[in-house]
């Protein structure tokens, strides 16, 4: 479990490495390990308002998926970028146009906790760019004056920020999962801190590898799909919120392997959810309310109504759709101690999506919940 800030006392700190600079500026001074600060103030969080009576969390995978038509999309993404952005960027979050639009949501609802999955990690410009050099994709792809994706606006770690921070902007600590990097918790800095852990590294904005996560056991999927971010609420209480990006399609036996990360044991005695207060969010690649298989079952073992965790997202099959292609519910927001509501963005009533009505691409719709303060 890694190292929390106790309740009483806000530890503000600066690096005392250099090469952690330029990064942990970005990420918010109250993120931090051991291995690369020191304490040199001490305020008293008593001196901070209390905690709110509820909180705004949201999740959103922000990717792209494919075989889907563009030709008719409203907001300027056609068939051509959606092969740019399948062949290079893996269908995650790098049009910058899309990721302007997550920007925009975020400063519109100002959520206090938000997990993403599909982000796109920006240090893999170099690559993607000196293969694309030459070739008809280079200039839409990669070049400053012309392009529309994220290599763009890339310019190294030293100088850059990663899309994840682009997307919440300066208000936000940053934490993504281990060996995992397009999955990531932002937490607003007025609401509380996020725990990182002691391996992480700041690079571009962000922690990478700062979540407490690890593959399953079986290594049916490579990296930290269920990770933890320890919260600490500003004069309130801890919160272990647990980002899920299950794998998808045929994989029943692989999401079950994940799905008992979260509930039972993630490979080291413990689950994902092991604080006092849980909550777990994220593209969970199941409608609970309308697909049947093993992973559909382990899951209903777990969630649901007498069970010891239960929905704070739709709680049956009657729910607005977060994945309008396949009209299901794949992206879920649950607690053990919590409690509250949410609406998906641009599918329930008097909610925007996030680009046009008719966009294509973004497959996902985003979350968003008011949850009471346990």
């Amino acid at each position: 479990m890694p190292g929390v800030f106790p309740l009483r006392w806000l530890i503000v700190v600066v690096t005392t490495v250099a090469a952690f600079a330029a990064g942990l500026a970005g990420c918010g001074g109250s993120a931090v390990t051991a291995d690369v600060a020191e304490p040199v103030d001490v305020v008293d969080v008593a001196e901070l308002p209390p905690p709110p009576s509820s909180f705004v969390i949201m999740t959103f995978n922000v990717g792209t998926t494919d075989n889907m038509d563009h030709t008719y999309d409203e907001d300027g993404y056609d068939n051509r970028l959606a092969e740019i952005n399948a062949g290079h960027f893996g269908n995650n979050l790098a049009w910058l146009t899309a990721r302007d639009a997550v920007r925009n949501i975020i400063e519109e609802h100002r959520p206090d906790i938000v997990a993403f999955q599909e982000l796109f990690f920006d240090p893999e410009c170099d690559e993607i760019c000196a293969e694309l050099n030459g070739t008809p994709d280079h200039d839409a792809a990669c070049d400053p004056e012309t392009g529309v994706f994220a290599c763009a606006t890339w310019g190294g770690v030293d100088l850059s920020f990663l899309t994840v921070r682009h997307a919440l902007g300066p208000d936000y600590e940053i934490a993504c999962a281990p060996n995992h990097n397009d999955n990531c918790i932002g937490v607003r800095k007025g609401f509380g801190s996020l725990a990182v852990m002691p391996d992480a590294t700041a690079t571009a904005g962000a922690w990478i590898g700062g979540l407490d996560g690890m593959p399953p056991p079986s290594l049916c999927s490579k990296g930290s799909r269920v990770a933890t971010g320890v919260v600490t609420v500003n004069n309130g209480p801890q919160i272990a919120v647990v980002d899920v990006h299950t794998v998808a399609g045929n994989n029943a036996d692989c999401r079950v392997d994940q799905f008992y990360q979260v509930f039972v044991d993630r490979g080291d005695g413990k689950p994902a959810t092991f604080g006092q207060n849980n909550i777990v969010l994220g593209d969970m690649n199941i409608d609970p309310f309308l697909f049947n298989d093993e992973s559909v079952d382990f899951w209903n073992d777990h969630v649901g109504s007498d069970k010891p965790f239960h929905y704070i997202s739709s709680r049956d099959a009657s729910g607005p759709m977060t994945h309008p292609a396949t009209f299901s519910r794949l992206d879920h927001v649950i607690s053990d101690t919590m409690t509250g509501s949410c609406v998906v963005l641009g599918i329930t009533d008097g909610t925007a999506a996030p680009l046009s009505p008719t966009s294509t691409y973004f497959d996902h719709r985003p979350v968003l919940c008011t949850v009471d303060m346990p």
